[in-house]
């Protein structure tokens, strides 16, 4: 594949994952809306999308001659910024709740847990159901930031073999829970803990084989329009959600849009797809604190026919904001790697999933 081909693919699977961040912010609008949306699906598209993602970027590389440190501080330099400023935005927001009675949490556990966070860990300092009490999405970072190392840690173990037995046993564990559960949203608490596990371990696994297979993509899928994967990609999402739809999409919707994404070359949305790409990340990390502020709100003012235009309008901005954002974390991740960087060398522009 030549460069300006390489390059098209990452940006249709980057639009992908904005459309995808989206998706898990209307759900999180669910009080707003007045339903339960198929958003929880988006943490699954992730998780596949990052093991195809990361595979194509390191996979010959971990083969060869790059370290397990240096991978680590690459993946951390990657994700750590936002995840910390999302931290800290929901610290700050935490601190307003408590000083006007809102709050879930008092000072100390907001402070402990805040502490506990910072290092991707699971804060038992709360008095609900949530790993992560300040930021509730960051569950799903912590699980990838873990399967990423693990990645690079067993790498020389990781035949496909045995990375498809992986992620079929825990895909049967995933549908299982599904069936049983009804929903695919689980993972975000101490109940529902192993299962969020069992959900990376799955799709990870999956997208790394897909990397691996790629060759056997059928190149009829790169005929299907970028702008439609997106659209049906958005549909899925904010559909209300069930059984039916958790499984086939889960086995059969996520992988079909990845390769589909992968063979795709249309070149005439490249600014939209950008613009999506570069938010998506910075659209998931910050997006949990700021939707406390928009439930109090919605609490507060009964929105009635207004609730629907209340929502699109914060997820508008939320998108512009995100990409603003995301010029900041680029500028913040170029200083860290000419400091961390031995010779010097800024981190250049990466694609938004590695």
């Amino acid at each position: 594949m030549d460069e300006v081909h390489a390059r098209q693919h990452h940006l249709t699977l980057d639009a992908m994952r904005g459309v995808a961040a989206l998706g898990v912010v209307w759900f999180h609008l669910h009080f707003v809306v007045g339903y339960d949306s198929a958003g929880p699906l988006a943490v699954d598209f992730f998780f596949l999308l990052s093991g195809f993602v990361v595979a194509g970027a390191y996979d010959d590389r971990l083969d060869k001659n790059l370290d397990m440190i240096s991978f680590s501080r690459k993946r951390l330099l990657r994700m750590y910024p936002l995840f910390l400023a999302g931290l800290c935005l929901s610290l700050a927001v935490q601190e307003v709740l408590i000083a006007t009675g809102f709050s879930r949490l008092d000072q100390k556990d907001t402070l402990l847990s805040f502490l506990v966070e910072m290092v991707w860990l699971p804060s038992p300092f709360n008095r609900d159901a949530f790993t992560f009490p300040l930021d509730g999405p960051a569950w799903s970072l912590s699980f990838e930031i873990l399967i990423n190392l693990l990645f690079a840690l067993l790498h020389r173990h990781l035949t496909n073999r045995r990375l498809a037995l992986l992620s079929v046993s825990a895909g049967c564990m995933v549908v299982t829970a599904v069936m049983v559960l009804g929903t695919v949203n689980f993972g975000w608490s101490w109940a529902t803990l192993p299962l969020g596990l069992a959900r990376v371990l799955f799709s990870f696994p999956a997208g790394v084989l897909m990397w691996r297979y790629r060759k056997r993509i059928p190149i009829i899928l790169g005929r299907i329009p970028p702008w439609m994967l997106l659209a049906a990609l958005g549909a899925v999402l904010v559909l209300p959600e069930t059984r039916a739809s958790d499984i086939l999409f889960l086995l059969f919707g996520s992988p079909l849009l990845v390769a589909s994404g992968f063979r795709g070359s249309d070149f005439r949305t490249g600014g939209l797809f950008r613009f999506l790409g570069d938010a998506s990340y910075p659209l998931y990390a910050l997006h949990g604190p700021t939707i406390l502020l928009i439930q109090g709100v919605a609490k507060r003012l009964h929105l009635g026919v207004f609730a629907v235009p209340v929502a699109l309008g914060y997820v508008v901005a939320m998108l512009f904001l995100s990409r603003i954002v995301a010029s900041s974390d680029l500028a913040v991740r170029q200083a860290l790697g000419r400091m961390m960087d031995r010779d010097g060398r800024p981190a250049g522009r990466s694609s938004a999933l590695i």
